[in-house]
């Protein structure tokens, strides 16, 4: 496997040209750039059908790098494809949170009352699609495949290196993909990336993001004929929230999704934050024990100003004024009758 993700990132150097290059990672691959890169947000979906597992894929990052290749490892030959973005966001407003507003009343203004929040690589295929140009290679021998990236002016990262040693001694391929920013720059980020390939175990590829510097954000999407169970890549960390679970049905408010769908399927979305040092294993999918649907709740607090304040003053006016009419009135009385 280390064998294959050194011969796809030496033909990714070959396409993208980078000398030397700047390693980062993301939560299912890593990035090998002419400028530092820091992935933001990745967002993907899983879709299982059969044997036939697709990931599409969307990494918004930060950079101003102008040339960079993706590498993803996967069990199995993989299809790619450019995807729509609009998916995203139509899965987003499916699977959004419910919202529960929880009011506080605070004394005076409400201002500081609230919390703060085998023998060398071989290129088994070579295409160009959309703004993307993928290469998938295969291998046996980890020192050919770094033989091949120094013939190609490229030098492996050490910890990426690493990384990919356990996917290609399990018999991964690995997919580099050379991306092409059309605004010139990684900022504005690039269409959303989608592969497909056969497999008995559903997979989510997390390993390689053991080698990032920052903390690796994820939101994943499962779309199977029932709801599904992801395992946590960080045994040692958090688990990843379950924050969505539910039947979805072709709907022309959701166009993008529904022309994926031939009838209705259950998705499911976990939401996670992972400490790369913590992070040994991929994510595994497996069926729930239930399809009972779910839908997370969010609580926001709402502070109402306290009507007390403003009307502390003519309420401490009027009990004064009917004290001092009480002790008029008594010391009349005590008059009258002396």
């Amino acid at each position: 496997m280390t064998v294959r993700i050194a011969a796809v990132v030496a033909l990714a150097l070959t396409m993208v040209g980078l000398n030397p290059a700047i390693s980062g990672a993301c939560a299912c691959g890593a990035f090998v750039a002419n400028d530092t890169l820091r992935a933001q947000r990745e967002t993907a979906l899983v879709e299982l059908a059969g044997r036939t597992e697709s990931i599409t894929l969307s990494v918004q990052a930060r950079s101003t790098a102008t040339q960079a290749a993706f590498l993803m490892p996967v069990p199995a030959r993989a299809r790619f494809e450019v995807a729509d973005g609009e998916l995203f966001t139509e899965l987003d407003r499916i699977s959004r949170p419910a919202v529960k507003v929880r009011r506080v009343t605070a004394d005076g203004d409400g201002a500081g009352g609230a919390p703060q929040s085998g023998g060398g690589a071989t290129v088994v295929d070579h295409v160009e699609i959309g703004p993307y140009e993928v290469a998938q290679l295969s291998g046996t021998d980890a020192t050919a495949v770094t033989r091949w990236l120094a013939g190609n002016d490229f030098t492996l990262p050490t910890a990426l290196g690493a990384a990919l040693v356990p996917y290609l001694a399990e018999g991964w391929l690995v997919v580099a993909v050379r991306l092409a920013p059309t605004s010139g720059s990684l900022s504005a980020g690039l269409p959303p990336m989608r592969l497909a390939f056969e497999t008995d175990t559903p997979v989510y590829p997390m390993r390689l993001s053991a080698t990032a510097e920052h903390r690796q954000p994820l939101r994943l999407y499962v779309l199977a004929d029932h709801r599904m169970d992801i395992s946590n890549p960080a045994p040692a960390g958090s688990t990843p929230d379950l924050t969505f679970a539910g039947q979805v049905k072709p709907d022309p408010h959701y166009p993008t999704l529904s022309a994926a769908l031939t009838g209705p399927r259950f998705l499911t979305r976990y939401d996670g934050d992972f400490s790369p040092a913590q992070i040994t294993e991929d994510i595994r999918i497996t069926r729930s024990a239930t399809d009972e649907p779910h839908r997370a709740v969010v609580t926001v607090t709402e502070y109402v100003r306290s009507p007390w304040p403003m009307l502390a003053i003519p309420l401490v006016a009027l009990i004064s004024a009917l004290a001092v009419a009480t002790v008029v009135i008594l010391r009349r009385w005590r008059r009258i009758r002396a």
